[in-house]
């Protein structure tokens, strides 16, 4: 198994689990979060050593949403959001 391919299932597994996730928080609580955070990162990674230019680029690029999507944007909405 090549990186490529090892990036673009990273992907779709992390996918798969953070939108299941995102309809069902109770579902896999913290677990799903810990996958939702690693995979991608393992993921984009896996892309930059991949050969192959298709399986770098859905690598890299779908990888970085689940990342933004998962870690970023709530990080980020952490910093602005104020409660009294």
């Amino acid at each position: 198994m090549n990186s490529g391919t090892i990036s673009v299932a990273a992907f779709l597994i992390s996918l798969f689990v953070y939108t299941a996730w995102f309809f069902n928080e109770n579902l896999f609580s913290n677990s799903a979060m810990i996958v939702a955070i690693l995979l991608p990162l393992i993921g984009i990674v896996a892309a930059l050593f991949a050969k192959n230019r298709s399986l770098k680029a859905v690598g890299l690029i779908g990888n970085s949403l689940v990342f933004v999507l998962a870690v970023i944007i709530p990080f980020l909405s952490t910093l602005f959001w104020s409660t009294p």
